[in-house]
């Protein structure tokens, strides 16, 4: 279960990090670098870490861009639920890292149910958590 686990972390994470770098892209290529460069010197934040620091990356695309950071905030935000096949609503008093975990918990679930019907097919019982 925790390889199972550790798979979907990181599938998460990779899913998160392609998002934001397609939305990005969105602005060009050089411009998407230097964000990066700009996030990583000024502000401490490293690419593959922003699945570890949605709210800080939140944050600083604030500071970067004001007002314009809404726009790609929702861009990152809509190509990654498309890419686990949901559909992105709006949602009263949820914030960027809000929907992030959102995500990350629908991948669990995901991973938690494949898990239970590999084990319903053996004949196992669902293990407990004294298991």
């Amino acid at each position: 279960m925790l390889v199972g686990k550790q798979l979907q972390k990181c599938r998460f994470k990779c899913l998160l990090v392609r998002a934001v770098d397609e939305s990005l892209s969105f602005l060009g290529d050089s411009a998407k670098c230097s964000i990066y460069f700009h996030l990583e010197t000024s502000f401490g934040i490293k690419r593959e870490e922003i699945p570890k620091k949605p709210e800080v990356f939140a944050e600083k695309l604030e500071e970067l861009f004001r007002d314009g950071s809404c726009y790609i905030k929702r861009l990152i935000l809509k190509r990654l639920y498309e890419s686990v096949g949901l559909e992105l609503k709006c949602k009263k008093d949820y914030s960027f890292a809000d929907y992030i975990n959102e995500v990350k918990e629908f991948l669990d679930k995901q991973a938690e149910n494949k898990v239970e019907g590999r084990l319903l097919k053996c004949g196992k019982k669902k293990p407990t958590a004294r298991s």
